[in-house]
């Protein structure tokens, strides 16, 4: 899924001629984050209020221009959510800006939006059951599985799978059907291991 579509388009900027005093003010009174733009209005680097304790080490005359250097921590609004899970991961950063292929800032993309993007990607705010499964981690086995819904005219909201053993997949799928007993019977009747099923509203 791209970022575009959770993406905050609403974020403040500060020039990077602008002094370490005003980046401060700014971040105390007003903002999480700034977006630090060269005089063109191109990205030059992000600092946040977690920033603060480092940024006091500054002389407050100081321009964020000789203190940041420029970022090579961004996205474009056309990556995916695992893309920017990984550059966060790998940067220990909480949240990340987005460009367009000009290099100007056109959003920002942090926790709380990786937040929103998994309640969207788990189908968590559409009406269900929530099923956890077990198969084996083989080819062709999880279409064998969805393939076994689809039969029974059943839609598939939601699938996410996560390898727990070396021969094994923990697969949770959100159903478009709200009946846990009919969930249940189908497991059975199929012989698929599950570890718990959910109504979710």
């Amino acid at each position: 899924m791209y970022i575009k579509i959770w993406q905050n388009k609403v974020f403040e900027t500060i020039d990077y001629t602008e002094t370490m005093e005003k980046a401060l003010e700014k971040l105390q009174n007003d903002s999480e984050y700034l977006v630090v733009i060269r005089r063109d209005g191109t990205l030059y680097n992000l600092i946040s209020r977690g920033d603060i304790t480092s940024l006091y080490t500054y002389e407050m005359d100081k321009k964020l221009i000789e203190i940041l250097d420029p970022t090579d921590s961004f996205l474009f609004d056309t990556d995916l959510v695992e893309d920017a899970l990984v550059l966060m991961l790998e940067n220990r950063l909480r949240i990340l800006p987005i460009v367009d292929n000009e290099m100007y800032p056109v959003g920002v993309f942090g926790l709380f939006e990786v937040l929103k993007a998994f309640k969207t990607i788990s189908a968590m705010e559409e009406k269900g059951t929530r099923t956890i499964i077990l198969i084996r981690d083989i080819p062709g086995e999880l279409n064998k599985t969805l393939g076994i819904f689809a039969s029974r005219n059943i839609n598939v909201l939601s699938l996410m799978t996560a390898k727990i053993s070396k021969e094994k997949r923990m697969v949770s799928l959100k159903l478009g059907i709200k009946d846990i007993n009919k969930i249940s019977d189908i497991l059975d009747e199929e012989n698929i291991e599950y570890e718990g099923i959910y109504e979710e509203d």
